[in-house]
């Protein structure tokens, strides 16, 4: 067995089947090898670790926030506690806006909104106020984690219902981080007042993409558009749910009239562009005769689809 051998002239010769025999204890050995270090490492590991600490608020925060069907008794329990309890809103700001779940994260924003009662409580807004001038320098932050945890602090902001966070969230309008420029925007469509319009309407022929669809929501949340005309190039944007939401807004703007819209049309729009007149034409009162002007540069595929032509 093993690698014993028989002596014959003066050598050691392997028998047959020795080296298989070698072979298998040899793969046994680097097994039980493993198998040791691997019960050496779990039983470090396992004296090293340490359950995590939970407070009390801790506690009430996990079952409130749970969506589990069978523990709603338990979950409304909790946030009577959390709603009663003073340290809530501080606690909420200081562990639980980084590193939670999506349900979770819309707790947190439940329980603010929850807390200001449509504005009537300042004491939300005064806090979100204070952690978001303070969002850069708090420990333990990372720096790009800041404007994170401001933007998210915006859009809390925007829940709440009350109208004088709209102070707090204008000098962001400016910031260079775009989620942070994005909901500045939203806390001016959450509300809305006529001195916001001057603010979203300047820069926007620059603004692109869902910053552009944040404004473009913003606007149309001030009421009646009555200079609608600096709408017209966004027509051109890259993203077709901006491109219709500025023909939703050019309708109702002009109440569907073709004859206010074709003012504006341009001289020599390229054929995307132009596009975007006939859909715009199509909806219009009025517009048939512009779809028949433009059968020529259509498309057989188009003219199908506007209905015009054979």
């Amino acid at each position: 067995m093993g690698w014993m051998g028989s002596k014959e002239n003066g050598k050691y010769e392997m028998r047959k089947g020795d080296t298989r025999d070698a072979s298998i204890a040899f793969h046994i050995s680097c097994f039980m090898f493993h198998i040791f270090f691997f019960l050496l490492f779990t039983f470090s590991l396992s004296s090293a670790f340490t359950p995590p600490a939970f407070s009390r608020l801790d506690s009430l925060f996990l079952t409130a926030a749970t969506g589990e069907p069978r523990h709603e008794a338990a979950r409304v329990a909790a946030e009577r506690a959390l709603r009663a309890d003073s340290a809530t809103l501080p606690y909420l700001l200081e562990h639980r806006l980084r590193k939670q779940t999506p349900r979770q994260q819309q707790y947190v924003e439940r329980l603010f909104t929850l807390a200001s009662d449509s504005g009537r409580s300042a004491r939300p807004r005064l806090l979100l106020a204070a952690a978001i001038a303070d969002t850069g320098a708090r420990a333990g932050l990372h720096p790009w984690s800041g404007d994170t945890v401001r933007a998210q602090l915006l859009y809390i902001g925007s829940r709440l219902g009350d109208s004088a966070f709209a102070a707090v969230a204008v000098p962001w309008l400016g910031s260079s981080y775009e989620p942070s420029r994005r909901m500045a925007v939203r806390n001016l469509g959450a509300y809305p007042r006529p001195a916001h319009l001057p603010l979203l309407w300047n820069g926007l022929a620059q603004t692109h993409g869902l910053e552009l669809q944040q404004r473009l929501w913003a606007l149309a949340a001030q009421g009646p558009i009555r200079e609608w005309k600096p709408l017209v190039p966004l027509l051109s944007d890259s993203l077709f749910f901006n491109r219709r939401t500025v023909r939703d807004m050019l309708l109702k703007a002009t109440d569907s009239s073709w004859a206010l819209l074709k003012m504006a049309f341009p001289s020599g729009p390229p054929d995307s562009l132009r596009s975007e007149w006939r859909l715009l034409a199509q909806d219009a009162k009025g517009g048939r005769e512009f779809l028949k002007s433009e059968e020529g540069k259509m498309t057989k595929e188009e003219r199908k689809y506007f209905g015009v032509g054979d």
